[in-house]
């Protein structure tokens, strides 16, 4: 049985997407990897969020480890750090404030797992002397330990400190069962071979003096521990088998027994331990597997996705990712009652949906399949256009509407009381707006999409269609903005053509990076950043002519750290320059700062050399498809004191062709450019570039 527990969560991007359909997401390559793991190690990538159980808010600054890695949250709690392929891969996650956790999560090569990390804050921290020891309780709880006199010292050795803290927190898995160090697996003693087991209940006792060193019980002492009663069984054993939790294999390991004590609502299991870690009030229990299929509303099958039962009545659950063919095979107690359903996490809001209906199970005593399948729930339907482009009275027009969720085939139409199209032109249910205008003026249209399962969405969109012989307005500034610094003053000033002067700048959607501001008379970005991340928004030009013209173009601006991007340092690298203005120099170093990340297929990196704002400098910045390996997009940009002054670019998702190759490789930290030409952007006429060399970035 595949008992292993995706926590399923991620880390937001801290760089940018360069186009209205690419992200960029966190390092690059094939082979996944982090930190600097030795070569025979196959690594994928964990990126998630970190955050409080108590109120759901981000935590950042926590420290997330592997073996392969380790990385730290960033202010909105996301994080993307390496971890060894497997099933039961360990990820180590503690900060200020909070009990430690260890989620196990199943890790594929090259691939990215999703993971949210849960954190419960500490249930009480009391200094204790050394000398004399002393009884820790946590306030309305049960939970406690006693601490025997001269039996603490320092876990790696040396001479122990007269007062130490010691951190008590309680954790009730019948309340939540997500809090639970590991995946409900452990070991019987005498048995190696991990079996699924039930928890009443379990504790964690973290002792470290104010240096940050941490303490275990001497050898030869032992500590009473008081674990709170925390079940769904309605019968608690008077006596249950003590496991501790090893943080190595994130399974938990059979050690000695406690005896149930108090009366309700105050129980607890009491027992003596000889070392300190997360204590668990377990008993191991026998499993019966359900198989079932998880299917699409097509009625195709659905891979990859997590399916998990939680016991109604007794504390465990159990996981299973689903097959190519859409099939699971996941455990429950013998003859007891559990729920079975899907769970999938948003890359992008950091949120679990629970994405089938929750079906009741058992009890059962064998084996058995589950009826009919699990239906994945379709996606938010939504129209994807954000812009329509202007048109002119007498040329042929001819633009498709998109859409994303739903359940496909798409039908388009007006929606009622919508103004009606510019006249001359026509909608089809294909999504095509078509024909020939005769009429010159702006048009608000409602459009409507409807799947085949008759669900809808609508968006309002702007059509405007100038007088002939009249140029469009049309923003021409390209939607990659130049990369920002936190804490560096940024500035670019966006370019229209035609229409009518004077220009009006807003924006339509989305939000600016804190601390830029648009300004509505000159199209001028510009602000101090406080933050880095990457924020995708809309911009509308109108002029001044009668009828007026507008138009909106969807645009990208990325902020990266002031002191190192993509996990602190790690940047840098060399390209030869050919056939570039004498500016350049024939070659681009780049400077230590860089920021690459990934989600899903894209992945994406930037590189700075110089200063871009306030001196000269260039920066590169390109988009790949993991699975492929197809360049969607790569910019090499000029700038003198902030503008703007060369610009090349080429890409798939630009529809325009790169010669040459870029391979991007995570494990290694490079992305070795070969004899890749470049051609000058819209708007620029300075002749194609090639570039030759190897950037570097944080493994990971």
């Amino acid at each position: 049985m595949n008992m292993a527990f995706l926590r399923a969560g991620n880390r937001l991007m801290q760089f940018m997407c360069a186009l209205p359909l690419l992200c960029v997401l966190a390092a690059c390559g094939e082979d996944g990897g982090g930190g600097a793991p030795p070569a025979t190690v196959q690594t994928g990538t964990v990126s998630g969020q970190v955050v409080s159980a108590a109120n759901g808010s981000a935590v950042a600054g926590a420290t997330v480890s592997t073996t392969a890695g380790s990385a730290t949250s960033a202010a909105n709690g996301s994080f993307t750090v390496a971890a060894a392929v497997g099933d039961r891969a360990v990820v180590h996650v503690e900060a200020t404030g909070f009990a430690e956790a260890f989620p196990v999560a199943r890790v594929t090569e090259g691939q990215t797992t999703s993971l949210r990390v849960r954190l419960l804050p500490t249930g009480v921290v009391t200094p204790v002397t050394v000398a004399t020891g002393g009884i820790v309780t946590v306030p309305n709880s049960t939970a406690r330990v006693n601490l025997p006199a001269d039996g603490l010292v320092p876990k790696n050795g040396g001479a122990a400190a007269g007062t130490v803290n010691v951190a008590v927190t309680p954790i009730n898995p019948a309340v939540d069962a997500n809090l639970m160090p590991g995946d409900f697996n452990g070991v019987s003693a005498g048995d190696g071979s991990p079996v699924p087991i039930e928890s009443f209940g379990a504790l964690l006792i973290d002792i470290r003096d104010n240096s940050g060193t941490r303490y275990n019980l001497a050898t030869g002492k032992t500590a009473t521990i008081r674990i709170p009663l925390g079940t769904l069984s309605p019968a608690p054993p008077a006596t249950i088998p003590l496991f501790f939790f090893d943080e190595s294999t994130g399974l938990w390991k059979e050690e000695g027994s406690a005896t149930l004590q108090g009366t309700a609502p105050n129980r607890y299991y009491e027992g003596i331990v000889t070392h300190f870690s997360y204590w668990n009030a377990d008993q191991v229990f026998d499993t019966v597997f359900i198989s079932g299929c998880v299917r699409d509303a097509n009625n195709q099958p659905v891979a990859n996705l997590f399916v998990e039962t939680n016991g109604t009545n007794y504390s465990g659950k159990d996981f299973a990712v689903t097959a190519a063919d859409g099939t699971f095979r996941v455990g429950m107690r013998r003859n007891s009652v559990a729920t079975l359903s899907a769970i999938e996490f948003n890359i992008q809001t950091f949120t679990i949906t629970l994405v089938t209906d929750v079906v009741n199970v058992g009890p059962s005593a064998i084996d058995f399949s589950v009826p009919n399948c699990l239906v994945k729930k379709a996606s938010l339907l939504k129209v994807s256009t954000l812009t329509l482009p202007g048109g002119t009275v007498g040329v042929s027009y001819n633009q498709t509407l998109a859409a994303t969720g739903g359940t496909p085939g798409y039908v388009w139409s007006l929606n009622p009381g919508s103004s009606p199209l510019p006249v001359g032109l026509s909608l089809n249910p294909s999504g095509v707006i078509s024909g020939v205008a005769t009429t010159a003026g702006t048009t608000i249209i409602t459009v409507k999409v409807t799947d085949s399962a008759g669900g809808t969405a609508t968006k309002q969109l702007s059509l405007t269609i100038s007088p002939s012989g009249v140029v469009p307005v049309t923003i021409t500034s390209p939607s990659l903005l130049p990369v920002g610094t936190v804490g560096t003053a940024y500035s670019t000033t966006l370019a229209a053509s035609g229409g009518t002067p004077v220009f009006t700048w807003s924006v339509v959607s989305g939000s600016l990076p804190v601390g830029v501001t648009l300004n509505p008379s000159t199209g001028q970005l510009s602000g101090i950043p406080t933050s880095a991340g990457t924020s995708t928004f809309t911009i509308r030009v109108l002029d001044s002519g009668t009828p007026q013209q507008s138009h909106q173009k969807a645009f990208t601006l990325a902020i990266i750290p002031g002191g190192g991007g993509g996990g602190v340092g790690g940047g840098g690298g060399t390209l030869t320059v050919s056939n570039a203005p004498s500016e350049i120099g024939g070659k681009f170093e780049a400077n230590p700062q860089t920021s690459v990340s990934i989600s899903g297929n894209t992945i994406g990196g930037a590189w700075i050399e110089g200063d871009i704002f306030s001196t000269h400098g260039e920066g590169v910045v390109l988009y790949s498809d993991r699975t492929t390996g197809e360049l969607t997009a790569l910019s090499f940009q000029d700038y003198s004191a902030g503008v703007l002054t060369n610009h090349w670019a080429c890409g798939s998702a630009l529809n325009i062709s790169c010669q040459g190759t870029v391979t991007v490789n995570r494990s290694a930290g490079t992305a070795v450019f070969s004899g890749v030409v470049v051609p000058s952007s819209s708007g620029f006429t300075v002749p194609p570039i090639t570039l030759n060399g190897t950037l570097r970035f944080t493994p990971f």
